[in-house]
């Protein structure tokens, strides 16, 4: 059958009755069967116990058809990084090793299984004259899928190539299909669609794939926040896995720098996952970026293929739906994360106010502490604001700058050192530490002077913020517009 305009597609009812397209009064003759028994072709459906393949889109199935066999690679979503259709004749009972090859990262070492069957059976039609001359065609597939034996489904897809039919005998055949409860679409669905019906099972609520989500609307919770997050960065590392290890490219450079910048931007989500979840991925990234860097020929297939390396893609998993830190509610994730905005703000008001008053280091040792939680925090809401998140960011940054000229902990260093020193490296450690003690009486009457109006910037950046995520998350926190300037004092 031809794939042009002139092809009409159906979906009908696995029992609804059988179109009658006769029609004298139009010129149409009862149709002619290609042939006296339909045609049969079943699939075998292969996938891990959880799944992972068909949630990500892929069908991997055994084709029996005429009597031969063959191996059916599905994977439209993932072209041209994996076939859309390929078939690869049956000469042993195992998967191609090629193909289990190219659906490593996806299998993460879980063995395959048969999940489920389909039977299509095909009655091909020919629409005619009533003097017999063919017009065009109809194929009807009755399909039936099963799990464990069980139907699970069973239903019609229907084409129709109108060939040379007249615009009227268009219009009659298409009545006939809806009279038989046809229901016309632009196109039927992929086979991997169809087939995700074996998926729908309690016992794999949660299992997820390394595929990328729709868009994640900000009343979504947390951890689908961070799931569609933590899919996103998977994904383009794959994509990149995929172009190397399906042969489409020899250069490994593209995933090189997937990996380190997906090491680079996974830590966003840490401040909302369990101490050390995010620093093991990136560690783990950063290790395989290094390692593949000039990797050629078999030590690339090595590491490719490696144990270490696919269990990035394992922890990756896992982290697609998180168990979240201790503190992390169960609202919105715009609610929670605007919370924390809050919170972080006022902590930062607080002390960049009680900073200078302090008589020893501990108020700007406490106020560089809250300015990095403040740029940690705003780039967790770059999620779900990125324009406003990156504002509050920058503001939060130029005060973390600031307050860490403020605390040099090299001071403390040199003066523990001088115990320990002669009297010729007391004199340069001494002139060392006056040299430094006197920078940070700088930084120190630097950020007093310059703080009333930086509080200001810090302030109307994170109420932006807050308002673009529609909380009103500033009813506790000082305004700095009616915060007392306090005491100027420095510690040198």
């Amino acid at each position: 059958m031809s794939e042009g305009t002139t092809v009409r597609r159906y979906e009908m009812r696995d029992l609804a009755a059988a179109p009658r397209f006769a029609n004298p009064d139009l010129g149409l003759g009862n149709p002619a069967m290609v042939s006296t028994r339909p045609a049969l072709s079943d699939l075998t459906i292969l996938d891990t116990a959880d799944h992972r393949l068909l949630r990500a889109g892929i069908v991997l199935a055994h084709r029996s058809m005429d009597g031969e066999g063959a191996w059916l690679l599905a994977a439209p979503t993932w072209s041209p990084q994996l076939p859309a259709e390929h078939v690869e004749a049956m000469t042993s009972g195992d998967v191609p090793e090629a193909i289990q090859a190219v659906l490593a990262p996806l299998l993460r070492g879980a063995p395959l299984a048969p999940v489920g069957t389909q039977r299509r059976s095909r009655v091909t039609y020919l629409v005619r004259t009533t003097d017999r001359v063919p017009l065009g065609s109809v194929v009807d597939d009755h399909v039936t899928i099963r799990r464990d034996g069980e139907v699970l489904t069973q239903y019609r897809e229907v084409c129709v190539d109108t060939g040379t039919m007249s615009r009227t005998q268009v219009e009659w055949v298409d009545e006939v299909l809806r009279g038989a409860e046809g229901i016309r679409v632009d196109r039927q669905l992929p086979l991997a669609s169809r087939l995700r019906i074996l998926t729908n099972d309690d016992a794999f609520t949660g299992a997820i794939d390394l595929s990328v989500t729709g868009p994640v609307d900000t009343d979504a919770s947390m951890a689908e926040i961070v799931g569609h997050f933590i899919s996103q960065g998977a994904h383009e590392v794959l994509l990149a896995d995929l172009n190397v290890r399906s042969g489409r490219t020899r250069k490994v450079q593209p995933l090189v720098r997937a990996l380190r910048r997906f090491a680079s931007e996974v830590p966003v989500v840490a401040p909302v996952l369990p101490h050390g979840h995010i620093d093991e991925l990136a560690r783990e990234l950063l290790w395989a970026a290094d390692e593949l860097d000039g990797a050629f020929g078999a030590d690339q297939e090595e590491l490719l293929t490696g144990d270490r390396y696919l269990g990035i893609f394992e922890r990756i998993s896992k982290l697609r739906t998180p168990t979240l830190a201790q503190g992390i509610g169960t609202g919105s994730a715009r609610e929670e994360i605007g919370g924390m905005v809050a919170e972080a703000l006022d902590a930062m008001l607080r002390a960049g106010r009680a900073a200078p008053h302090t008589l020893d280091d501990t108020g700007w040792k406490t106020a560089a502490a809250a300015a990095e939680r403040l740029v940690v925090t705003a780039e967790l809401a770059a999620l779900l604001a990125p324009k406003q998140a990156r504002k509050l960011r920058n503001r939060a940054s130029e005060l973390f700058d600031g307050l860490v000229a403020c605390d040099n902990d090299e001071l403390q260093a040199l003066r523990a050192s001088l115990g320990s020193s002669s009297p010729e490296e007391a004199f340069g450690i001494g002139r060392r530490y006056a040299g430094l003690a006197d920078t940070r009486a700088e930084a120190r009457t630097e950020f007093t002077e310059h703080w009333p109006k930086d509080r200001r910037k810090v302030y109307k950046a994170a109420r932006e913020l807050l308002e673009r995520l529609g909380i009103d998350g500033l009813e506790t926190t000082e305004d700095p517009e009616s915060a007392p300037a306090g005491d100027t004092r420095t510690d040198g």
